[in-house]
């Protein structure tokens, strides 16, 4: 048994201790309480109090036991998780945008909080469920008769519970991605929202669909609650009524107020098990999702240094509705390629970079010579919504732990206007949320500068920042590109930017399509 599993099995362990120390109270205090009542003189009131003040200790140990040990037991297994994410998206991309970082951490969170969120809970009760039925019919308790039928209404209301949370777990894991494709296509032309102002809110994507499947999650598992409590309390009446046969006992007997008590206690102790067969069925979902990621294999190619010229012949995206471009670009200086919305500037930014595959006649030619199709070392794309890791500041600008200095850092994010963001140790929140769009972009360029690039090409830079805040990227861009090619991709072209060559693609379309006729001519 590995580390892993002994740590999973000790937090089962605790929380079945945790759950039998609490049920044990119950049937000795109420034992205690009737027997109080009716003890003859000379009765030993201290022996059961310690007993009942010993499995509170008990019960206090093991909840705090099991929560720490489960707790530990996640972290190690979310970082197992993730490992095995990373392998299966190592050398990849993933095709479907709706599976963002943001859901691939929500996806294995819920694959390794298993232990603690369904398997634990789950476990405890129908341990503790089961042994007490047993217990109750081997000792002939009075009323067993109706722990038994409580037992049975648990097993079918569970069942039905998992029935309907898993086809709502399906449901909302659709609707989720759902929400984040339409979310990533609306956030794409907010650059022409200016043209549809009055619409913009009317077709923005909504969130309700999600909110309205977790709602009915809960609405279900709180129903389904309340039915099992409804339940205990008709047999609790039923039993004091001395309905079943096995129900007429003694009214006198201590031990009578057994069953009663334990009726009326499982809605609190049993409860946890509805919430646990929602979290499983969430679990299956999210191991689907990750077991079905769609993604692409992505060549990587050695280090391939700019000394000349970079030149690009019929050169496009494949499978997106962009002209074929041929350009020359310099070896050092800034590049501008500019165009309308939609024009096809990122495709065209990833095609270089090597994220996109190109067309069959598209060539990529390094100082003279042809480059095959893949990702070339140190050839950094910054994308137009960049990825925001849910870590410090400083995680997020040397996320490969390669030392990089932190007064190299501190400086870089002053050039950049990003002194609000200091100290190095700030944390950002999940992926980002804290950040603006403009603070994000800028980290992400920073993160990229760190890197060394050899090749830097940055989408959409300049897109929700103010005039001066523009002026720090531009002076930043024109300094990297001193010793290096840069190219920027955006519809906006700060005056400040000092370029060394520009690229108009409605311009390079319209020579390509007459090359292009010439040709066939």
């Amino acid at each position: 048994m590995n580390n892993e599993s002994r740590s999973a099995y000790i937090t089962l362990v605790l929380a079945v201790l945790h759950a039998t120390a609490g049920l044990s109270i119950l049937v000795i205090s109420s034992w205690f309480i009737a027997i109080s009542a009716i003890a003859p003189i000379g009765f030993n009131y201290v022996i059961p109090a310690v007993v009942i003040r010993g499995l509170a200790l008990l019960r206090i140990a093991s909840g705090y036991a099991s929560m720490w040990v489960g707790h530990k037991d996640l972290l190690g297994r979310i970082a197992a998780v993730r490992m095995d994410v990373f392998s299966q998206l190592h050398n990849c991309q993933l095709d479907d945008k709706a599976s963002s970082t943001e859901a691939l951490a929500q996806h294995t969170e819920v694959l390794a909080s298993k232990w603690i969120e369904w398997i634990s809970p789950l476990s405890s009760v129908l341990f503790i469920f089961s042994v007490t039925c047993i217990t109750a019919l081997w000792t002939s308790l009075p009323g067993a008769i109706y722990l038994v039928i409580l037992y049975c209404a648990w097993i079918i209301l569970l069942t039905l519970q998992w029935l309907s949370a898993l086809a709502i777990a399906r449901e909302n894991t659709e609707a989720t991605s759902a929400f984040r494709r339409a979310s990533s296509h609306f956030l794409a032309a907010s650059s022409i929202w200016h043209l549809n102002s009055k619409k913009n809110v009317e077709n923005a994507p909504s969130a309700a669909p999600v909110w309205q499947q977790q709602l009915q999650q809960k609405r279900k598992t709180i129903q389904t609650v309340w039915i099992f409590q409804g339940a205990a309390f008709v047999l609790t009446l039923l039993l004091m009524a001395g309905v079943l046969p096995l129900a007429e006992v003694a009214v006198f007997a201590p031990i009578a107020l057994i069953v009663p008590m334990v009726l009326l206690a499982a809605p609190d102790w049993a409860s946890a098990s509805f919430n646990a067969v929602a979290n499983a069925a969430q679990h299956q979902q999210s191991g689907n999702a990750l077991d079905s990621l769609s993604t692409s294999p992505i060549r990587h190619l050695a280090e391939k240094p700019v000394l000349t010229s970079l030149q690009l012949t019929h050169f496009a995206a494949k499978g997106r509705s962009t002209v074929p471009v041929t350009v020359n670009l310099p070896a050092k200086g800034v590049v501008a390629i500019n165009g309308a919305s939609g024009c096809g500037k990122s495709s065209l930014l990833q095609a270089i970079a090597g994220l996109l595959p190109t067309t069959a006649n598209g060539k990529r030619k390094v100082d003279g010579h042809a480059l095959p199709e893949g990702l070339v070392k140190r050839w950094l794309y910054v994308e137009q919504d960049p990825i925001i890791l849910s870590g410090s500041i400083q995680m997020n600008l040397d996320p490969a732990g390669c030392d990089i200095s932190q007064k190299g850092m501190c400086e870089l994010l002053s050039a950049l206007g990003l002194d609000t963001l200091l100290p190095l140790t700030n944390w950002v929140g999940k992926s980002g949320r804290q950040l603006s769009g403009g603070e994000r972009k800028r980290l992400a360029l920073a993160r990229a500068v760190l890197a060394e690039p050899i090749v830097l090409m940055v989408d959409e830079p300049f897109e929700g920042l103010d005039s001066k805040t523009q002026g720090l990227v531009c002076k930043l861009l024109e300094r990297e590109a001193q010793s290096k090619l840069v190219i920027v991709a955006s519809h906006v072209l700060p005056t400040a930017l000092s370029i060394d060559k520009h690229v108009v693609l409605e311009e390079a379309n319209v020579e390509n399509i007459g090359l292009h006729k010439r040709q066939l001519a």
